[in-house]
């Protein structure tokens, strides 16, 4: 299965907010997502906030039993023991997806997603879109930033 160098993830808003606030570096999973190291995660936070707020560095992916990984990351996933062990039950690895170079941008919504892409539905786990995605999404995100700029350089001219 080919690797993805940019990807949307769904997160719930909860984890998101953790992801974006820095308490949260090490994002949980029961199957290695098809993304590379290096690549870039858009972090999609699911109802009821519905937009793509963040994105990350995949740093490093790492696999383990859940109690190795509970041990050496519980401080960086943002998750109490009872909630980890009830969402690897029955698992024998555990993947974390160590994030870096994490950042906030201003929310891109279902609709204007759904403009961005046509068809656009929320991954179920985690879905790959091109670098021209990746590239307007980023433009998207910083929409009013890009007119404060234009408006800067306007008036010194």
């Amino acid at each position: 299965m080919a690797k993805f160098n940019e990807a949307i993830i769904s997160i719930r808003p909860t984890f998101a907010e953790a992801i974006l606030s820095g308490r949260k570096t090490v994002e949980l999973r029961r199957r290695i997502p098809p993304v590379e190291v290096g690549g870039r995660l858009w972090i999609y936070a699911t109802r009821p906030v519905a937009a793509v707020v963040g994105f990350a560095i995949i740093d490093t992916i790492f696999r383990g039993t859940p109690q190795a990984v509970w041990e050496t990351y519980s401080d960086r996933i943002a998750i109490n023991r009872g909630d980890f062990d009830r969402y690897f039950e029955g698992a024998r690895e555990a993947i974390g997806i160590r994030l870096s170079t994490i950042q906030r941008i201003q929310p891109i919504g279902i609709e204007r997603l759904r403009i961005w892409k046509e068809g656009f539905h929320p991954p179920q786990v985690l879905s790959r879109i091109t670098a021209s995605e990746a590239k307007r999404l980023l433009q998207m995100s910083s929409f009013e930033e890009e007119n404060v700029s234009n408006v800067v350089r306007f008036l010194r001219a």
